[in-house]
């Protein structure tokens, strides 16, 4: 990532405070970890935020080895023409509901904030035929330590209305935190582009390529006898409260606890946490239309 893209983020993108929050009196999700918090981030300049959505496209879709001499203004609109579905030709609508406005902005933010490293680009999983991305989680991170791996496979909402973000990420979530999910959909998935793993050398780029080449009995066994654990950051990018930055946050953290105070996942094998990271700010719509008008007027990347 680009030294002016690393700066415009860690001078925009400010961590307000975590959750649970003992001045305010504010309590973390029903479902976050015990062992973390949740995040809550600020920034006051929109069109700053616009401006990185925009720029972390590029690392979104491409990994640092397709981005070594290349052309980076040419790879980037490529990348909305053959890795996402934009359609220059759709109306505002259409392209306000696309998704790789939170899916860019959670991939900087969880390079830059929590030390991530790609483990497979999420530009890659697309299929041309069906022109779409294939299913799976918004990105595909991973942290190695000494003696742990940990797969860091997220999700984020983009809304103009926090509570609908919520009840959208509430919907699939059990089936997310999931074998079936984590297994059969997105392990699948990156043995497929096991070619594009960045290291070479990971654990699970190992496992995967032991997987193709034999048969292993119980995957989830596997991974939990290499101490694999599953990280689920959920970024809720929102229009911010009238009320303000405070009140913006007790609502979704209260929305969460009390509607889905009971939810559980029974059908996960391996040790898993979630945490959310939340950002409000002052208008969803605005931001993804300035973005919009940038790739209509193809807006030259940041030097």
């Amino acid at each position: 990532m680009k030294q002016s893209l690393l700066d415009l983020v860690t001078n925009s993108i400010l961590l307000e405070y975590n959750l649970p929050n003992k001045t305010l009196s504010y309590q973390k999700s029903c479902i976050t970890h015990t062992d973390l918090n949740d995040d809550c981030f600020k920034i006051d300049d929109l069109e700053k935020l616009s401006r990185i959505v925009y720029e972390s496209v590029l690392y979104y879709s491409y990994d640092q080895y397709q981005l070594e001499g290349g052309y980076h203004q040419g790879m980037f609109e490529n990348a909305f023409k053959r890795k996402f579905k934009f359609n220059e030709a759709a109306d505002e609508t259409a392209k306000l509901k696309l998704g790789f406005y939170g899916e860019a902005l959670l991939y900087s933010l969880l390079k830059i904030f929590y030390n991530n490293e790609t483990l497979v680009c999420r530009g890659y999983f697309y299929d041309i035929q069906k022109k779409s991305e294939v299913t799976g989680y918004d990105c595909f991170h991973l942290i190695q330590n000494k003696n742990d791996l940990e797969l860091w496979f997220g999700e984020t909402k983009f809304y103009q209305n926090g509570t609908s973000a919520v009840d959208s990420v509430f919907s699939n979530i059990t089936k997310a935190i999931s074998n079936d999910y984590l297994i059969d959909t997105n392990f699948t998935t990156i043995l497929q582009s096991k070619g594009n793993i960045q290291d070479k050398n990971s654990t699970i780029y190992k496992i995967l390529d032991k997987w193709e080449k034999s048969l292993i009995p119980n995957l989830v066994d596997e991974l939990n006898s290499n101490n694999i654990k599953l990280v689920y950051p959920i970024l809720i990018t929102y229009d911010q409260h009238k009320d303000g930055y405070n009140d913006s946050i007790n609502e979704i953290i209260t929305h969460i606890n009390t509607k889905y105070n009971t939810t559980s996942f029974p059908n996960i094998g391996i040790d898993y946490s979630i945490f959310f990271i939340l950002l409000p700010i002052s208008d969803v719509k605005q931001c993804k239309k300035q973005i919009i008008e940038w790739i209509d007027s193809k807006e030259p990347l940041m030097s």
